[in-house]
């Protein structure tokens, strides 16, 4: 490109960038702050691997798990965090795209979102086993946060009964039912690795199939009817 044309170029996007309809400087703010946050936590970090010489638990922070002769190793274990990134996407997508008159809704979908969020950051980030590691009790820690999980989930059933009498709730009742089975499964002790493996974590998958359908058919359905409705105005 010759300089006089990338002058050209350069001029062209100041002059679009200056134009920018006021409605989409609002999101703005947010990108500064989280762009923001994101630059001191990475700061503070570095500087503190720096003083303490810890660069290689830094780079432990970014690593991907990869064995050379176990290239398989933790597949399904990311399908499952593409399934619960899916459907927590998906319900607070439909939460904010949802108008204010459909309160019900976007709360089911909003408390959906955030209790798929709590047991996907526990998965992810194992906050059960940090409990484990902290009180030494791996049985009785684990009951105890499985019984908190279950009831939440009770009570969100009990909450929001009739909105999802409405919908194609079958997958959802069968992924609470497959979550019941692995937790059981998980304090259960067992001597075959390979079963276990499969009946915890093998069942949580299926679960999570069911799961991100229920809520990707669910959302599509809210979000069909809303632009339909908005036609017919």
């Amino acid at each position: 490109m010759k300089l006089g044309n990338l002058g050209k170029f350069i001029f062209q996007l100041l002059r679009s960038l200056t134009s920018i309809d006021k409605k989409h400087l609002l999101p703005i703010p947010l990108l500064v702050f989280l762009n923001g946050l994101a630059i001191v936590a990475l700061g503070s970090l570095s500087i503190y691997a720096k003083i303490e010489n810890k660069g290689a638990g830094i780079e432990n922070l970014f690593s991907d798990p990869f064995n050379r002769s176990t290239f398989y190793l933790g597949w399904f274990t990311g399908i499952s965090e593409i399934l619960w990134s899916t459907a927590i996407a998906v319900c607070l997508f439909t939460t904010f795209l949802l108008p204010p008159a459909n309160r019900k809704v976007k709360g089911f979908f909003l408390v959906s979102s955030l209790l798929m969020a709590l047991l996907y950051f526990d998965d992810r980030f194992r906050l059960t086993l940090i409990l484990v590691v902290f009180f030494g009790a791996y049985t009785k820690v684990k009951a105890i946060v499985y019984s908190i999980y279950g009831s939440l989930l009770i009570l969100y059933g009990w909450k929001f009964r009739q909105i999802i009498k409405k919908t194609l709730y079958l997958p959802l009742i069968l992924s609470f039912l497959l979550f019941t089975l692995s937790s059981v499964v998980d304090i259960t002790p067992m001597t075959s690795r390979g079963a276990h493996a499969m009946l915890e974590d093998g069942t949580k998958l299926i679960g999570l199939i069911n799961l991100t359908l229920y809520f990707w058919y669910a959302c599509y359905t809210e979000v069909k009817q809303y632009i339909l409705d908005e036609k017919k105005l």
